[in-house]
């Protein structure tokens, strides 16, 4: 087994984890659909869960070609799969019967965007510090918006903000993967 490898059991594992806890999350709501009051920005945040966590497995194919790593990069591509993990765990009340998810997107939506923005602070800035690379590389500028819209969501109560900037960040994760990396090649 080569270092590839190794790195990619550990990063799919916890990729799988949190893909699990979102998909067994949206299961659980599909099973009480009838007592539950759904939420478009809720089903729209469970939608960008499960981007992001595609883009984490996908980008992680930049490591093929990796030689030696350290253990502090280590921590730093996990910490964003790690967030995404707890984000799908808190995104989904518990017990969902009777649930309003609009009021409980509101109540969340600080420490849910609170995760959003450390797994982008680590994302953006401990790989290419730990490695020695520019921070401000075409590839890492998604996550300066991201973090900005964040702060944002964590702040205002406002439900027009919520409803403009919320779809934003899906955006950005979407392009973030359709741009920064659009096809991976074993060559």
């Amino acid at each position: 087994m080569g270092l590839f490898e190794f790195l990619m059991i550990l990063i799919s594992v916890v990729v799988g984890l949190a893909l699990s806890e979102l998909l067994t999350g949206v299961a659980g709501l599909l099973r009480v659909r009838e007592t539950i009051r759904f939420h478009w920005i809720h089903i729209l945040f469970q939608i960008g869960v499960f981007f992001a966590l595609l883009q984490q497995w996908w980008e992680s194919w930049d490591l093929v070609d990796v030689g030696t790593i350290s253990f502090g990069s280590v921590l730093s591509l996990l910490f964003p799969s790690v967030m995404l993990f707890l984000i799908a765990h808190l995104l989904y009340p518990r017990p969902a019967a009777d649930a309003n998810l609009e009021d409980y997107y509101y109540r969340q939506a600080p420490i849910l965007w609170g995760l959003v923005i450390l797994g982008t602070v680590v994302g953006t800035f401990s790989g290419p510090l730990l490695e020695q690379e520019p921070v401000f590389h075409p590839n890492n500028l998604s996550g300066f918006p991201v973090m900005a819209i964040c702060i944002a969501l964590i702040i205002s109560k406002s439900r027009l903000v919520h409803s403009i900037l919320a779809p934003l960040i899906m955006v950005l994760v979407v392009l973030d993967t359709w741009l920064a990396t659009p096809a991976i090649s074993a060559n």
